[in-house]
């Protein structure tokens, strides 16, 4: 071969390096394209969902709840079911406790108290008053079946006899005990019809006298 064909063909040898790529370059560029033109797979036709499952699904839609909301819930429930139970036994222990046991309620009852004045309190009794009945009327006996009337009531007579006519029973009190001797007011005006004093006793220890008259 000639030099200068020899000389020529070394070149062009020399300069194909130059020009061929990289195979590595070759394959990044073969990647990016691949990755370009990649597609989403799609679902089988056996793998889709039927109509019916879509349908329930769009109705109602899954939910997920946390599970500390569940521990609440089922805690609240227990809750509310132990105190209907504790109200419950406790209504029928009571009603039972009062049905049974009726000496258990207590009763009670308010009572005024009414204090006395002090006139009342220094009322004289029937045992401490004594009387004189004397017979006005001109009817024998009727001085001793009075004295037995008082004497019946709690009273002390002291002394019975006559005195001058009178026309209708007669009272006659001892002035230092006018304001307590209510109780025998009381009586002998139940028993003799006198509504009032007659008069001031005099000349006597007893505490007051009756005149029994014509009526």
């Amino acid at each position: 071969m000639p030099a200068a064909k020899k000389q020529e063909f070394k070149a062009k040898v020399e300069e194909t390096p130059e020009k061929i790529p990289l195979v590595d370059e070759k394959v990044e560029e073969v990647e990016e394209k691949a990755d370009e033109n990649e597609e989403v797979p799609q679902v089988a036709p056996e793998q889709a969902l039927s109509e019916k499952t879509t349908a329930i699904l769009s109705e109602r839609p899954l939910e997920e709840e946390v599970p500390l909301e569940k521990t609440n819930k089922r805690l609240f429930s227990i809750g509310i079911i132990i105190f209907l139970l504790i109200f419950g036994l406790t209504g029928w222990t009571l009603y039972l406790t009062s049905r049974f046991n009726p000496e258990t309620e207590i009763k009670t009852e308010t009572t005024s108290e009414v204090t006395p004045t002090p006139q009342e309190e220094n009322q004289l009794t029937k045992e401490e008053i004594s009387l004189e009945i004397l017979n006005g009327s001109g009817v024998s006996g009727l001085a001793a079946k009075a004295a037995k009337t008082f004497e019946d009531l709690g009273y002390k007579v002291v002394k019975t006899g006559n005195s001058e006519r009178v026309e209708a029973n007669m009272l006659y009190v001892d002035a230092r005990l006018e304001d307590r001797l209510d109780i025998l007011l009381e009586d002998v005006e139940a028993q003799l019809k006198i509504s009032s004093i007659s008069g001031e006793l005099t000349a006597s220890t007893a505490s007051a006298r009756l005149v029994i008259g014509k009526e």
